[in-house]
């Protein structure tokens, strides 16, 4: 793989990589909300249409980015298809049964978060990368190593080159800033 086709990889046409990494961050919050051992969000029928109207809209916005992956990912079609039926269901009337559902409907949100950390579309670190566009960018974590050209990509989209320069996701270039003294002659 050389440096253009890997560039052209990253560019998919229409992804804002900003938009997308707040679409993770909040489909994350509320599937930790909803999954925790002592979660008591659901106390009333308001609460169970509000958080099952939040998961939906929380697999539109990732849907959306997963449909518009190159190369496609089969299998993150599926589980994106998989939630959003289980999301067009009516939630059972009572409130442990609506609360049982809501933590399935956020299982299958989860599921389809960890797909698209495997295929590289969002970051599934603890403490999440900092955008492409940060100063500390390069403190991201390493998606993939390219020893044979002299880069790595990181998991916000940047990809750094062995010089120190490196390349953001907007094409935009960070020349080499090496550091220390020049070498006397």
């Amino acid at each position: 793989m050389n440096l253009r086709t890997l560039t052209a990889a990253r560019r998919a046409p229409g992804r804002r990589p900003t938009a997308v990494r707040s679409a993770a961050v909040a489909a994350r919050e509320t599937c930790e909300l909803l999954l925790a051992e002592d979660a008591a969000v659901v106390k009333s029928d308001q609460d169970v249409r509000d958080l099952r109207l939040r998961l939906r809209r929380h697999l539109k916005r990732l849907g959306s980015v997963a449909a518009g992956a190159r190369p496609a990912q089969p299998s993150l079609a599926r589980l994106v298809e998989t939630a959003r039926r289980s999301a067009a269901q009516a939630p059972p009337a009572g409130l442990g049964e609506a609360q049982a559902y809501l933590r399935r409907l956020a299982g299958e949100v989860k599921a389809v978060l960890a797909e698209m950390g495997r295929c590289g579309l969002v970051c599934v670190h603890p403490r999440e990368c900092p955008p492409a566009h940060a100063p500390d960018r390069a403190a991201a974590h390493i998606r993939k190593d390219f020893p044979d050209i002299g880069c790595r990509l990181l998991c916000n989209g940047f990809l750094s080159f062995d010089d120190t320069g490196g390349l953001a996701p907007d094409g935009s270039v960070d020349p080499p800033h090496r550091t220390g003294h020049a070498v006397p002659r």
